[in-house]
């Protein structure tokens, strides 16, 4: 049976689609938009998530073994100037989503949430918690619907396996944004200057989307019927000035740096997040890469995909 994968030109989708492929894995993606990158060869269904009937549409034609929803609106910066693009891309294509499975049967549902759905905290964030989660940005009040939705389809399918993962701040190769995609472009452009959002001090956990692809097979491999939330993330926080630092280190780099007064790098930025991943690794899976070593890796994925031919 095929896998669909609905975002599947994204960043993470890019990334999901080529495992799956080298797996052996038939794949279908539907996006609004075709894959610059030229990395997926198999069908394309190009087409609006938005749109229910559309979506309930390739449902009945694919009937995916595993529906992988990554769309959304991933600047979210854009989405705080106009809260339509995280409610239409974010929201509505879950409300899509969810629609089309209470009538077509998928035997495995995985949703691509976010640490953006807790806002600001000063302890570790975990799965579950007393205190409401309390989102800053529309991008994280809409992921945080999208939770609901699902939650409402797991008590009209209680036998479907529903996998939420929260991801951090994720990096790798066929990157479309984050900081550093940003740099690393930045650099290409004139590698004597470097100027940063914010003050540098922002420290979140980074994860390389290929470790982040292992929990999701892991996760999905043990999923059993109901909903399964799970924080994939690394061990450690790396700040954006060690960003800087992996990053010039990769390409071999010397700018001026340039950075801001204010702490936050965007509006509906958060300055400082830490994942608890205990449930992850209760549960035996770890993330072996620490921060730091996912953003040079990152670096290096991107410089080498951007080098002249």
């Amino acid at each position: 049976m095929p896998d669909l994968i609905i975002g599947g030109s994204g960043f993470v989708g890019r990334n999901l689609a080529r495992r799956l492929v080298d797996q052996g894995r038939e794949v279908v993606v539907l996006d609004r938009v075709k894959d610059a990158t030229h990395s997926f060869a198999g069908r394309f269904v190009q087409g609006d998530a938005q749109d229910a009937e559309l979506v309930r549409e390739v449902l009945s034609d694919v009937r995916p073994e595993t529906l992988y929803h990554l769309a959304a609106n991933s600047d979210i910066s854009a989405g705080v100037a106009d809260a339509s693009l995280d409610f239409g891309d974010t929201l509505m294509t879950t409300l899509a989503v969810r629609a089309a499975v209470a009538r077509v049967p998928v035997r495995r549902l995985v949703f691509a949430s976010s640490s953006a759905i807790f806002g600001v905290s000063n302890a570790p964030l975990a799965e579950e918690s007393e205190a409401l989660p309390e989102p800053v940005s529309w991008y994280g009040k809409a992921k945080l619907a999208s939770e609901y939705v699902l939650e409402s389809l797991a008590a009209q399918r209680p036998d479907l396996p529903i996998l939420m993962v929260r991801f951090p701040n994720v990096v790798g190769p066929l990157a479309t944004h984050g900081v550093v995609f940003d740099f690393v472009r930045k650099l290409r452009s004139d590698p004597s200057r470097l100027d940063v959002l914010g003050d540098g001090n922002q420290t979140k956990p980074y994860v390389h989307v290929a470790e982040l692809i292992d929990g999701i097979e892991y996760f999905l491999s043990r999923a059993e019927r109901g909903i399964t939330r799970v924080n994939i993330g690394p061990p450690d926080l790396i700040d954006v000035k060690g960003i800087v630092t992996e990053v010039c280190s990769a390409i071999g780099a010397t700018p001026a740096v340039s950075y801001q007064d204010s702490p936050f790098g965007w509006p509906g930025d958060v300055p400082r997040y830490e994942f608890d991943t205990s449930t992850m690794r209760q549960a035996g899976f770890t993330i072996e890469t620490t921060s730091r070593a996912a953003v040079r890796r990152a670096a290096e994925d991107l410089a080498r995909e951007w080098a002249p031919s």
